[in-house]
């Protein structure tokens, strides 16, 4: 029994990848509400590969050629989804029971009521819950890397960019196995003593003759004494059931039926006699994701032509990823009294792995495309508009699944994104931006097939320069249009610029916190959280 309780911790904790797949690498637009149209510099270019053209109000009569260094690392996870602690709740009442068993209440005719009964059989109404699990839980991704661009190579404002770096996509989903515990029974009692059980525990609880009133409540009656149940039994146990709030047409109560007609038979193992119900229970996390290596090259420049250059840049991307998936089945049986602790550790530990380059290893290569559109309008010459494409080609990974069915492929979806920032007192070095951008289509993950993402962002910064010294101060906010519970999530960010070096710091997280624990004591964690930290230099020749 104490291992069942185990089991329904272990399922309550799952943990799911998102299906962003898109890994933040630019911590000014991290702590900036991730609106990648106000990223700049030698990273901002995987963002929008346009956006590694200087804008016009950037540009001089004769810009020399710079040369910019940075180094990102950032990492985010995020929950989704309220069955935490209604899950939490079925590990108490299991504990619960458990006690009870212990304790000796069913270890002779006399000493259960009625009150035991339901105890025990409202756990078969959570299970209902694991049942009907959404897929929702909790995801995290991170990267660092060197991003490099090169500024004004050919002609005023062009800008080639080269980004490398390590990248990790990794969760877990959960696999339920309702089925094996329906083996099992309630006591060694069975026959004749299992009927004196219900018999005295209905007489101590003053409801000898009780009888349910739902239509569900009497069809299990009826079902009951069709499995050779005496029909006063058969009512108690019902109306126990429904007292319980058993829901008569879920699974739970498939498995309660089992559970009663196994005892009243003599089959299956007895819980009180410690039977583990987890031996051969395909219960567990599907620990899977990756963790690439990839090298991009972007180039970016305003468009050739006399005029509308001002007007308009264009870039493309080109990246070349090499991948190490990994699809691993971590089972309720094999954990220690700390599930929670063991998924993690699991967890990691497949992620890190992945990243020492072991693992199935895949190559593939995505592209971006991008457009940033400048009007050189009088009040409306620090606005730009962009657009971008990332993985318009759909790059896949293959993976060898530990469990059917299950996806064979990690698909980066294409993703399409667009966006607008204006931009304030620039020309006196007091740079006010205000930035909004918003994903154009639902992206969806094969690591986690019903959860979507489609993100709306906001962000606010303020970044002045005074010569050689400089600062920026970000200020974001996003909210996922595909995700109904997931709140707004806010952002800042601090920066500081000495001369040809700077560094930056991001923060995120959620307005609304979720419950991790039981109702009676919940632990509030932040629903989205996250960090990033980037330093680097800026040279020019």
């Amino acid at each position: 029994m104490s291992r069942l309780l185990l089991a329904a911790l272990a399922i309550a904790l799952c943990t799911c990848l998102s299906a962003e797949e898109w890994v933040d690498f630019h911590t000014p637009a991290f702590g900036a509400g991730g609106v990648g149209v106000i990223a700049r510099g030698a990273t901002a270019a995987r963002y929008n590969p346009a956006f590694g053209a200087l804008r016009p109000w950037e540009r001089t009569e004769n810009d020399p050629t710079t040369l910019e260094f940075c180094l990102p690392t950032n990492m985010s996870a995020s929950i989704h989804g309220d069955d935490f602690q209604k899950m939490f709740d079925v590990v108490e009442d299991a504990n619960d029971a458990f006690d009870s068993f212990q304790s000796g209440a069913f270890n002779t005719p006399s000493s259960a009521t009625l009150s035991d009964f339901s105890q025990v059989f409202d756990i078969f109404n959570k299970l209902d819950i694991l049942d009907s699990l959404s897929g929702d839980g909790v995801y995290a991704t991170s990267a660092t890397g060197l991003g490099m661009r090169l500024g004004s190579l050919f002609f005023g404002g062009d800008g080639l960019t080269v980004t490398t770096g390590g990248f990790a996509i990794a969760g877990a989903a959960t696999i339920v196995d309702l089925d094996s515990l329906r083996n099992f029974r309630f006591v060694d009692e069975s026959g004749a003593q299992w009927d004196t059980m219900i018999s005295v525990a209905a007489t101590l609880s003053g409801q000898a003759g009780a009888t349910p009133t739902t239509s569900g409540g009497q069809q299990f009656s009826a079902d009951l004494q069709a499995a050779g149940y005496p029909a006063n039994e058969a009512n108690i146990l019902a109306k126990t059931a429904e007292d319980s709030g058993v829901n008569f047409g879920g699974v739970g109560a498939d498995i309660l039926l089992d559970f009663l007609i196994n005892t009243q038979n003599g089959t299956g193992q007895s819980l009180e006699s410690g039977a583990n119900p987890l031996e051969g229970n395909g219960s567990g996390f599907i620990i899977r994701g990756l963790a690439f290596y990839e090298a991009g090259i972007s180039y970016g420049m305003p468009l050739p032509i006399p005029v509308l250059g001002d007007w308009l840049s264009l870039g493309v991307t080109v990246r070349f990823i090499q991948a190490y998936t990994f699809s691993h089945f971590l089972a309720v049986e094999d954990m220690t009294s700390d599930g929670v602790k063991d998924m993690l550790r699991s967890l990691g530990r497949q992620t890190q792995d992945a990243y020492k380059l072991k693992g199935e290893s895949r190559f593939n290569v995505g592209i971006d495309v991008g457009a940033v559109f400048t009007p050189q309008i009088p009040f409306l010459d620090t606005l730009s508009i962009s657009f971008v494409a990332r993985n318009v080609n759909g790059p896949e990974f293959r993976w060898d699944p530990a469990t059917h069915p299950e996806p064979n492929f990690i698909r980066f979806d294409p993703q399409f994104t667009a966006g607008a920032s204006y931009t304030w007192f620039y020309s006196i070095g007091l740079p006010l931006t205000f930035a909004v951008e918003g994903d154009l289509n639902r992206v969806s993950s094969d690591i986690l097939p019903r959860y979507h993402t489609q993100f709306v962002r906001a962000a606010l910064t303020f970044e002045p320069q005074f010569g050689g010294f400089g600062f920026g101060i970000r200020l974001g906010a996003f909210k996922n249009l595909a995700d109904a519970e997931q709140s707004i999530t806010l952002t800042t960010g601090l920066g500081l610029r000495l001369w040809f070096f700077h560094i930056d710091f991001a923060g995120q997280v959620g307005l609304t916190t979720q419950d991790f624990g039981t109702t009676a004591d919940p632990k509030a964690i932040p629903q989205r959280f996250g960090f990033g930290v980037d330093i680097g230099i800026d040279i020019e020749f």
